[in-house]
């Protein structure tokens, strides 16, 4: 169970972790044998400035990282739902059984779509949804194989296409929520939150509220907001699926026209 999937575990975590740092580098300076004197304040006020500007770009670095994964996650739902709609119009020009199976095979695809990537889902129920979503692509595949050896149409070329489309949406989207920030980045984050909350605390002269827990308070919220946005699943900030939802209202809609 890693840290970066809990943002709000992660977020207390950070604060007790930077608080001690701070307090390790308050305690320190006691044994410095210059902590009097002012040019040694300014070698360690700018010593924090330097690192306190590196850890800024690396945040801000890491949270580009994640808006840009969390926009991608965003704009495969939307295509998703639009292959399964394209989908399921050319499953309803083609011959039996593809006329008659395709639609319904399509309606609970989506149904066990919504099931894999929505919030607060069991992992069993996730992971029954994962295996009927391959079940019915293979089904609608092999439809659309006899199809295209017993009557090799322009119209069922197209329905294989759309379903070829469909089926690589879900490739994508699986690999969407494996792409996350990398542990390397992670690490480097944290060795210098923790040294630059370590420095702020060596620079004190005396204990100072605003001081201490002012820094380390953005420091945490900025961590666990990075790792909010990178984290599909548990997450407090999740991809809206309102796209399938429409569809899935839209698809019994039209079943019920039928």
């Amino acid at each position: 169970m890693p840290l970066i999937d809990h943002p709000i575990l992660l977020f207390f975590v950070a604060c007790a972790v930077l608080l001690l740092s701070h307090e390790i580098g308050f305690r320190l300076r006691a044994f410095a044998a210059n902590r009097d004197d002012k040019e040694w304040e300014k070698e360690v006020q700018s010593t924090r400035n330097q690192i306190a500007i590196l850890l800024s770009l690396l945040i801000g670095f890491s949270m580009s990282m994640a808006l840009g994964r969390f926009d991608e996650r965003k704009k495969l739902v939307v295509d998703e739902a639009n292959a399964i709609g394209t989908a399921y119009l050319r499953a309803s020009m083609q011959a039996a059984p593809i006329r008659t199976k395709g639609p319904a095979l399509l309606r609970e695809y989506v149904d066990a779509r919504i099931t894999v990537f929505g919030r607060d889902r069991p992992q069993q129920a996730r992971g029954d949804s994962a295996k009927r979503s391959k079940d019915i692509q293979d089904e609608l595949w092999s439809g659309a194989i006899a199809a295209s050896e017993q009557t090799p149409t322009p119209i069922v070329a197209m329905y294989a296409q759309s379903l070829n489309e469909m089926i690589d949406l879900d490739s994508k989207r699986i690999a969407a929520i494996n792409n996350r920030i990398p542990t390397d980045i992670w690490l480097l984050l944290s060795t210098l939150a923790i040294m630059t909350s370590a420095v702020v605390g060596y620079g004190q002269r005396h204990r100072a509220v605003m001081a201490t827990f002012v820094p380390v308070l953005m420091i945490a919220i900025a961590a666990s907001l990075i790792a909010d946005l990178d984290t599909p699943v548990t997450g407090f900030i999740q991809v809206n699926q309102q796209s399938l939802h429409s569809l899935r209202a839209d698809l019994n809609i039209s079943a019920a026209a039928r």
